[in-house]
C-alpha cells in the first residue's frame, strides 16, 4: 500500500504555488462539496458524474434488459489506435517522434484490474507517455485504491525515455498529486517543460481540470513559450480548443468524453458531457491552425458499460510536414 500524501497547509503550498494561488483555491473550494454538487465553476453545465441515481438508474437497467454483461466485458476490449499527426514546426530531430496517451484510467474500478492494458504497453513502442486525467471512479471517495491501482501501470509507463506526464481531471483532487509523482508521473499544474533531442526541443505544456473545476490557467502554462516552439497541451477536456489555438499550441491531446461510452450503432454518443461541438468528442480533429485527439478513454464512468465505443490506447505518431 502506498502512504497517503500529507494534506496539511504547508505540503500544499508548493502545489499552490507550482499551480498558482487563484486556481488552486477555486478547485480547493470545490473539492470541499464535489460530489454534493451538479454544477461546476469549468466550462461544462451539469456534472452527472455527481449524481448518484443515475449510476443505480443505469446499472438496473442493464440487469434487467440482460445487456450487464455484455455492457461488462465491452469495457475490457481495449484497441491500440494508431494516430499520425503532421505538424508544421515539428523539429527535424522529432520526426517519427510516438506519443503513448492514456485518459479516463480510473483506475480503481477497471473490470480486469488493469492487466489488458499492460498487456497492450508491451507490445508499443514510444518516447513519451501522457495521461490527459480522471484516475480515480468516483469522484470524492477514499483514492488509496486508485493510487495502488496506478503503480504497475505507471512501472511500465516508465519504459519511456522521455518519461511520464500528468494532469489532474475532475475526478481527481490536488491532495493525491505528491503520491502520483512519487509513483513516477510528473504532474503538469497549469506548467510546462521542454522535451529535448540535441539541439531542438518540443514544449509539453499541461493545464488543470477546465470542465468541473475551471482552474486551467493557459498563460501561466504557456506564456513563456519562445515564439515558434512546437507545443503540445495536455487539457482534461476539449471545452478550451479555441482559447489554446490562439495561444499557438501545435497540438491538443485530451480525453474526459469517453467518446459518449454508450452509443448508438456507428458510434455516435447519446451523451456528450462536454460544452463543445460533437465533432471534437472523440477522435482526431482540427481547429484552424492547431490538431487535436480526444480520446475515447481508456477506462469507465458512471458503471461498467460500453455500447459502440470501445476504450482505447492510444499511439500518436508527430510527422514533421514535408517529410515523407
Amino acid at each position: 500500500m502506498l502512504p497517503l500524501p500529507d494534506t496539511t497547509s504547508a505540503d500544499l503550498l508548493p502545489l499552490f504555488e507550482r499551480m498558482g494561488q487563484e486556481s488552486a483555491e477555486r478547485r480547493m473550494r470545490l473539492q470541499v462539496d464535489h460530489s454534493a454538487t451538479l454544477f461546476g465553476a469549468g466550462r461544462g453545465t451539469l456534472h452527472f458524474e455527481n449524481f448518484h441515481a443515475v449510476r443505480i438508474t443505469l446499472e438496473y437497467v442493464l440487469e434487467v434488459s440482460g445487456l450487464a454483461g455484455r455492457a461488462r466485458r465491452n469495457c475490457a476490449d481495449y484497441r491500440v489506435e494508431q494516430v499520425e499527426t503532421t505538424l508544421a514546426n515539428l523539429p527535424q530531430t522529432f520526426d517519427g517522434y510516438r506519443i503513448v496517451q492514456l485518459s479516463d484510467l480510473h483506475t480503481d474500478a477497471l473490470v480486469d484490474g488493469g492487466a489488458g492494458i499492460l498487456s497492450a504497453l508491451k507490445g508499443l513502442e514510444y518516447d513519451l507517455a501522457v495521461l490527459t486525467g480522471d484516475f480515480r471512479f468516483a469522484t470524492n471517495d477514499d483514492y488509496q485504491p486508485c493510487l495502488s491501482a496506478m503503480a504497475p501501470l505507471v512501472k511500465q509507463l516508465q519504459n519511456a525515455p522521455d518519461g511520464c506526464y500528468g494532469i489532474l481531471g475532475n475526478h481527481d483532487f490536488l491532495e493525491f498529486v505528491p503520491s502520483l509523482e512519487r509513483l513516477g508521473v510528473r504532474m503538469l499544474l497549469n506548467e510546462q517543460v521542454a522535451i529535448v533531442r540535441g539541439s531542438d526541443a518540443l514544449t509539453l505544456a499541461g493545464v488543470d481540470d477546465p470542465h468541473f473545476y475551471g482552474a486551467h490557467d493557459l498563460g501561466r502554462a504557456l506564456g513563456t513559450t519562445p515564439d515558434q516552439t512546437c507545443t503540445l497541451l495536455l487539457a482534461h477536456s476539449p471545452e478550451i480548443i479555441a482559447e489554446a489555438e490562439s495561444m499557438g499550441v501545435a497540438l491538443y491531446l485530451c480525453g474526459h468524453t469517453h467518446g459518449g461510452q454508450i452509443c448508438l450503432p456507428g458510434g455516435f454518443p447519446i451523451l456528450a458531457n462536454a460544452s463543445c461541438s460533437y465533432r471534437y468528442l472523440k477522435g482526431a480533429w482540427r481547429f484552424n491552425s492547431m490538431h487535436g485527439y480526444t480520446s475515447r478513454g481508456t477506462g469507465f464512468s458512471t458503471a461498467a458499460a460500453r455500447f459502440f465505443c470501445p476504450p482505447e490506447i492510444t499511439l500518436h505518431t508527430l510527422k514533421r510536414a514535408g517529410q515523407s
